[in-house]
């Protein structure tokens, strides 16, 4: 599956762009870009393992998941936007693919953030023993946040696309385009936030999964840390 979103995304992505923007091929376009935006959310880095592993840690609703979905594609569009900005006015001093790894750096110390805020609610004493769940309100800031960092490294195919639609004069569908792609992006991620808090409900309701499910919280947050981690040795190794 990654390796049909990558396909799809350095192939099929960027040659939407050349296409005559009618009205046809702006309506086909954008369904199309949608359709790859979905795909392209199951490619590696795009928060859909952090989306879920915070939600399902931290009493997940699915407004929660909507915000958070949400939110990770707002800014992966605004990435492909500004890095646009950068390729177009600045690419004699700068290129865009000297910012990636930086903003994967960016990214990943986000996350870590995030994850050593939630671990340090994890173990702090409990304030309200007769409400377990009191403890783990999820905070608007923690969820923008933990969305910024899961969307902040926007997609090179997007990005090509878009300054392929610009060097045709097609600026106007090159936008219609991304904003198709980053709607796909926001639906998949949505959905799998969804699934995650669901089947949390719903094994909370076998028996005998109240104690690990009480551990869950703090294993989340370990593993939003992890990641964290991951991304920025990553990324540090790309520099």
């Amino acid at each position: 599956m990654i390796l049909f979103a990558h396909l799809l995304d350095s192939e099929l992505l960027p040659s939407l762009a050349h296409y005559e923007p009618t009205t046809g091929a702006m309506v086909t376009g954008m369904a199309i870009a949608f359709g790859l935006g979905a795909i392209h959310a199951f490619s590696p880095g795009h928060g859909k393992t952090l989306v879920s592993a915070y939600l399902i840690g931290n009493q997940g609703t699915p407004l929660h998941a909507l915000i958070l979905g949400v939110t990770t594609s707002v800014t992966h569009t605004l990435g492909i936007f500004a890095l646009g900005v950068v390729a177009l006015f600045a690419s004699q001093y700068l290129l865009p693919e000297q910012l990636y790894p930086i903003l994967s750096v960016i990214s990943g110390f986000v996350v870590i953030f995030v994850g050593i805020f939630l671990l340090k609610r994890r173990l702090s004493p409990h304030p309200h023993p007769h409400h377990p769940h009191d403890h783990h309100p999820i905070t608007p800031s923690s969820l923008i946040a933990l969305g910024i960092a899961s969307g902040l490294v926007p997609c090179p195919s997007a990005l090509v696309m878009l300054l392929s639609a610009i060097a045709l004069h097609h600026t106007t569908y090159g936008l219609l385009l991304t904003g198709g792609f980053s709607l796909g992006l926001a639906s998949v991620l949505v959905l799998l936030g969804l699934l995650a808090i669901y089947a949390k409900k719903w094994l909370e309701e076998l028996p005998h999964s109240s104690d690990w499910l009480q551990k869950l919280p703090l294993f989340s947050a370990i593993f939003v840390i992890c990641v964290g981690v991951g991304l920025t040795v990553l990324a540090i190794m790309q520099i």
